[in-house]
């Protein structure tokens, strides 16, 4: 009886790991994260200090294309998922336009909606914006990287007046 008990332990152990695998979970690695260096409002730079926006910061992970990047605004979190392509003309002229999806980055599939995730901040309705959640203008924000300075920039409008922050590399 005792054979068939310790029989019967060592498999329930060997399916119990087989299961569960034998690796420990591995951490997801950070691509690039850059910290908020200023922040504009029209052209007017402001102490970040005296913003809603200290302690922000853009954390990418995965690919480029079809990599995902976590915008932290003051302490809100937004998980967006992002397929940039060199290829498209804002990357030549020099402001490389990022479309920030809710999941999948297919062409066609749901973008992200500043003014829903930041009610806190009053981003303005922007006139332009569409009901359709597949377009850019959807979003009531942008992310583009600068080319030539290696930033991003998140932009959007509150109360009429261009909110500018600005990110660096870390």
């Amino acid at each position: 009886m005792k054979k068939v008990l310790m029989t019967f332990a060592m498999i329930i152990t060997v399916v119990a790991l087989v299961a569960c695998g034998e690796d420990e979970p591995s951490a997801v690695e950070p691509r690039a994260i850059f910290e908020l260096d200023r922040v504009y409002l029209g052209e007017e730079l402001i102490e970040i200090s005296e913003t809603a926006y200290e302690g922000s910061r853009l954390t990418f992970v995965g690919e480029e294309q079809g990599g995902n990047v976590l915008i932290r605004v003051g302490t809100t979190d937004i998980q967006a998922s992002i397929n940039p392509s060199r290829e498209h003309p804002s990357f030549e002229s020099g402001y490389w336009h990022h479309h920030l999806y809710a999941g999948s980055t297919t062409s066609g599939s749901p973008r992200i909606n500043f003014q829903d995730l930041l009610p806190e901040l009053g981003i303005d309705d922007n006139p332009d914006a569409t009901d359709d959640n597949t377009q850019s203008a959807y979003q009531r924000g942008n992310l583009h990287y600068i080319v030539a300075t290696g930033e991003f920039r998140l932009r959007f409008t509150i109360d009429g007046v261009i909110h500018d922050l600005m990110f660096t590399e870390q």
